[in-house]
């Protein structure tokens, strides 16, 4: 069988089922937020799957008002571009919904995660010192050291003001 390549993959709109499989592997179940705590039924998401239907990827979001939040952005195989194309397609749906500004919030350990928006033509706009101190509330199994050995301490927000769904060079 070859490899899984992007163009192979198809997007259809997440189940709640399928969204809190997901949540519950890698996020606890829960995502804490600035001000709010998503659950699975609080979001939409956009699955990317294999030609089984099997979910390569999974973007959930938000709508609130103009805005649209990437609450979390899965890739079930990194490297192949899944993360890039599941964040394209999630402009994509804000640009339908009318909306002008996206956004998202990373701890601070997930450089290789901050790399993909920024290359996107998203912006850091606010860091959270010490946001992580409020998640560990909710989740007190997250671990206290992220990718590469990071402490995770920070949530940083990362926004991109409309047009939304538009390709960077």
């Amino acid at each position: 069988m070859s490899p899984l390549r992007r163009h192979d993959m198809r997007l259809r709109p997440a189940t709640t089922k399928e969204i809190e499989a997901v949540w519950n592997d890698r996020w606890y179940g829960l995502v804490v937020g600035l001000n709010t705590n998503y659950t699975p039924s609080d979001v939409h998401g956009l699955a990317l799957v294999d030609h089984l239907d099997d979910i390569v990827g999974l973007v959930t979001y938000h709508v609130d008002g103009p805005s649209g939040q990437i609450v979390t952005l899965d890739t079930i195989l990194r490297g192949r571009g899944f993360g890039r194309r599941l964040l394209e397609d999630v402009e994509s749906k804000f640009h339908q919904l009318g909306l002008g500004r996206a956004w998202a919030l990373l701890t601070n350990d997930n450089l290789r995660a901050a790399g993909l928006y920024l290359s996107r033509g998203y912006r850091l706009v606010r860091i959270h010192l010490d946001a992580v101190d409020r998640v560990r509330e909710h989740k007190p199994r997250l671990p206290e050291r992220g990718y590469e050995g990071i402490p995770i301490r920070d949530l940083w927000e990362f926004e991109k003001m409309g047009p939304l769904g538009v390709p960077v060079p």
